[in-house]
């Protein structure tokens, strides 16, 4: 799993509150308010309101159940990959980060200690690109070039 494939579940979640409130846009356009009687005659062109805009909210909430299965795929991916890590505190860091959706500064502040902004960056960087995990012997690294 990469940092990006790691990150996506932000993205998949601002989608679902988009896809969210255009539905809710949509629902309060197809709302029938009541006719106001004037006395006057008008004839401005006979159209269903109603009926234009529910085929749009029917696809808008098949949408947002498309993308809500979609994330809740991908956040169990990435749970499964954190909870694979070797440290508790590497473990923490990603659930906070990529879970907990908080900036590396909020991170480094929730663990603690000496934690810094850029330790707590580091830790998760080196684990997911695999530089903690060091090459069976005979295994050539993904860093090294072979010769």
């Amino acid at each position: 799993m990469t940092v990006r494939e790691l990150g996506e579940l932000h993205y998949l979640e601002g989608m679902i509150k988009h896809e969210s409130e255009r539905l809710s846009e949509l629902r309060d356009a197809a709302d029938v308010k009541a006719q106001v009687i004037t006395g006057m005659p008008t004839a401005h062109g006979a159209h269903d309101r109603i009926g234009e805009v529910i085929p749009r909210i029917v696809d808008a909430q098949r949408e947002i159940a498309d993308n809500i299965k979609s994330y809740e795929r991908r956040r169990d991916r990435i749970l499964c990959f954190i909870h694979s890590a070797p440290q508790v505190r590497l473990r923490l860091i990603m659930a906070l980060r990529f879970i907990d959706q908080k900036s590396w500064q909020e991170v480094a502040d929730e663990i603690g200690g000496k934690e810094t902004e850029y330790s707590v960056k580091q830790a998760c960087y080196r684990y997911v690109e695999g530089k903690d995990a060091p090459p069976l012997p005979g295994q050539l690294s993904m860093f090294e070039n072979p010769q």
